[in-house]
């Protein structure tokens, strides 16, 4: 490591400075906890100064625990705040529900690394010359297949490339507010980051009791200037799938009413089972449907890259507002994709996954019932998210008691877009691997033994 360190050598105290600095640099992470310091003889002559300074800089960090030292190996960085979250009191590291980033399991790493091998100068160079505005020919004929094998009946002009789920709700809900749309509707528990998108895209967000057969009859009061936004599939965040006759009750609604429907199914080809949970779009009233999947949750969460299904009269404006947004998807990622679903790894890698992830469920599902036998929970049928009951405690506070136990959840609050208290939180099964789930439960029991 070659330090440059400001030192004042008029004004003494050596050591005092280059401590204070190595200090500021350690505690920002400049400096990561666990990299090796120069050597004292080594930082002397880098800076000019001599190591009995650089020694009693160091023994001052040791003080302050900033820095381990060892006989052979030498001084090493120290993170206070990463430290602390290693420890939690021996309770090890700390176990993400939180989150949807996915363990290395998870990720086709082995075929990626294979494939980007195997790439042309020829194909590379294609790749670098740019894409069109709806995405490179090639995947979205790729990807119009792809939805064949969704059961969705698309047709090819249909088909836009977009980075991810997120970039494709967005641009879609400025497109449909072009459109002369006056109104987004959304179920009061849902991805809590459609109210920020909604808000970004001036478009009024207007919510409603979670959909089934008793409260179907709210769609009754939508009309063609409205849009309904759902998640039919293994919901975020209650991790529930509406019923085949529900959804066609939905689509039937519509047809009647005019409204629009905009389908997340970012995660609707994890299901666990063999049997087929068809997308609303597939259905045969399917039309008015606007379709977003995505690959980045699951299988590419770096590369930002997904694609949606658009009727003529959006499409234009989909992709006028696109363009100067984020501009378009990166040609070389999308060859990446391309090459992927053409040598039909997506289908083994999506099937790995569902594997993984059932198991995953399965696991934690009998152990919180085990633990926590009088909380009425619903089993997912696919995808990642898990919700649990609270009972009469706020979700915020059993987040809290959970985090002090080294495992964190997120609050019911987060999904509710009326911002209210929610007496639930919500599971995450991307990051924790099958392993863990008994010590994460364990510590759950203690953390919410009061409460439960």
């Amino acid at each position: 490591m070659l330090l440059e360190i400001p030192l004042n050598y008029s004004e003494g105290v050596l050591y005092r400075q280059l401590a204070d600095h190595l200090e500021k640099m350690i505690r920002t992470g400049s400096i990561a906890s666990g990299e090796r310091l120069p050597g004292t003889r080594e930082l002397a002559r880098m800076l000019r100064i001599s190591r009995c300074t650089v020694v009693a800089a160091y023994d001052l960090l040791e003080e302050k625990s900033l820095v381990r030292r060892t006989a052979r190996s030498g001084t090493f960085a120290v993170s206070p705040l990463l430290e602390g979250r290693s420890s939690l009191d021996g309770k090890g590291d700390i176990l993400r529900f939180d989150t949807e980033y996915p363990t290395r399991d998870l990720l086709p790493l082995r075929e990626l690394s294979e494939l980007c091998r195997g790439l042309s100068l020829s194909l590379l160079g294609d790749a670098l010359e740019g894409s069109p505005a709806e995405g490179l020919p090639s995947l979205r004929r790729l990807l119009l297949q792809h939805a064949v094998l969704r059961g969705i009946p698309a047709h090819p002009e249909e088909v836009v490339v977009t980075a991810g789920g997120k970039d494709a709700l967005s641009t879609a809900l400025r497109s449909f507010r072009e459109y002369g749309c006056k109104k987004l509707w959304a179920e009061e528990l849902s991805y809590g980051e459609i109210r920020s998108m909604a808000k970004n895209e001036k478009i009024p967000l207007r919510t409603m009791a979670l959909l089934d057969e008793s409260t179907l009859h709210r769609l009754e009061a939508l009309s063609s200037k409205d849009v309904l936004y759902l998640v039919p599939s293994f919901q975020n965040p209650t991790g529930r799938t509406l019923s085949h006759p529900l959804r066609q009750a939905i689509l039937s609604l519509r047809r009647r009413r005019g409204f629009f429907i905009l389908e997340d199914d970012s995660y609707g080809e994890l299901r666990y089972g063999k049997k087929s949970i068809p997308a609303l779009k597939a259905m045969e009233e399917g039309e008015g449907v606007v379709y977003v999947g995505s690959f980045s949750q699951a299988l590419f969460p770096g590369m930002r890259l997904g694609y949606t299904l658009l009727p003529p009269f959006l499409k234009d404006e989909y992709l006028r507002i696109s363009s100067f947004r984020q501009g378009y998807v990166s040609s070389l990622v999308q060859l990446i994709v391309a090459r992927f679903l053409e040598d039909g790894e997506l289908a083994a890698a999506v099937e790995r996954a569902r594997k993984i992830l059932s198991v995953r469920m399965e696991t934690l599902y009998r152990l919180l019932k085990c633990h926590f036998g009088s909380v009425p929970l619903r089993k997912p049928e696919g995808g990642v998210y898990l919700w649990f009951p609270t009972g009469r405690t706020d979700g915020s506070e059993a987040a809290l008691l959970a985090e002090r136990h080294g495992v964190r959840v997120a609050p019911g609050s987060l999904f509710s877009l009326r911002k209210r208290k929610i007496d639930a939180v919500r599971f995450s099964i991307t990051a924790v691997p099958d392993e863990l789930m008994s010590e994460a439960v364990a510590r759950l029991g203690k953390a919410w033994a009061e409460i439960l």
